[in-house]
């Protein structure tokens, strides 16, 4: 079960290849928000390493960090209300780039279907209008993807059917009972968003990420705990949630905590594999 935390869950990447080196493979993914970009992927493709390593993700984070820091209060002032007028007369800060994030995961995952993966997959997405949890095992993988990862006041949500689909970190952070449903013998899970210091708040939108995500992370220890094992990687630093230029310190981070529970791993999938 692969969790969401923005650019963060770039580590998904570092960990499933970390498992494969042990010799373990999923045998069927959840994912919410970017690990349903990562899980979707791996489930889909046979080269999902190289190919996730080539999305082209904008670094939304570091240009308006900088933007705040440069140019004086007024200027700053100025960025700011531009930003709130784009989540109040459009769908927010990243509208601009909705069309090459769309044209990315496409490229990624083609014209293919949840249904054609290698490996049982569902990703997980929230739907505004109702408040609810929205599981899809089926329809198109880009779509899906898509919908379980638009941050609201970032991108647009994805009006599907009767619903209007957002971030699934929303409504559940870890959707363990999902993976439960494929009936495998056990479930890890993968917490990439666990709460580090974040002393690199300049900005309110910054400020209302990190409020946002304070919140969820409340809520995720309690469905975190629910999974038979959940693999939390350490980051050297802060990094941001739209900080996806960090997707090499966040690989590494993946790699580490594999590395450092193995032993945790092996008892847990071989006691399972055996009983």
């Amino acid at each position: 079960m692969l969790g969401g935390g923005g650019a963060r869950g770039f580590a998904h990447l570092g960990v499933l290849r970390g498992l494969e080196h042990l010799g373990y493979r999923p045998q069927a993914i959840v994912g919410v928000s970017m690990g349903a970009i990562v899980g979707v992927a791996y489930a889909l493709r046979q080269d999902w390493y190289a190919a996730v390593s080539r999305v082209k993700l904008p670094d939304l984070a570091g240009a308006h960090g900088r933007a705040a820091e440069s140019g004086g209060p007024l200027r700053s002032a100025i960025r700011t209300l531009r930003m709130a007028a784009s989540m109040a007369w459009d769908w927010g800060l990243g509208s601009h780039v909705r069309e090459a994030g769309r044209a990315e995961l496409r490229a990624l995952l083609g014209h293919r279907r949840l249904e054609d993966a290698r490996i049982p997959v569902a990703v997980s997405a929230t739907d505004l209008r109702s408040g609810t949890r929205v599981v899809l095992k089926t329809g198109r993988a880009d779509d899906a993807v898509y919908a379980s990862a638009a941050l609201a006041g970032v991108l647009p949500p994805l009006a599907m059917d009767d619903w209007l689909l957002a971030d699934g970190a929303y409504s559940d952070l870890a959707p363990v009972d999902v993976a439960r449903e494929f009936g495998l013998p056990a479930v890890v899970a993968v917490d990439a968003g666990a709460l580090e210091r974040a002393d690199g708040i300049r900005n309110g939108y910054q400020a209302l990420l990190r409020a946002t995500e304070i919140c969820h992370r409340q809520h995720a220890h309690l469905r975190f705990a629910s999974a038979d094992l959940t693999l939390r990687p350490r980051f050297v630093r802060f990094i941001d949630t739209l900080e996806f230029s960090a997707r090499r310190e966040c690989v590494a981070a993946g790699i580490r905590v594999v590395r450092a529970e193995t032993p945790a791993i092996r008892r847990l999938l071989e006691g399972r594999r055996d009983a």
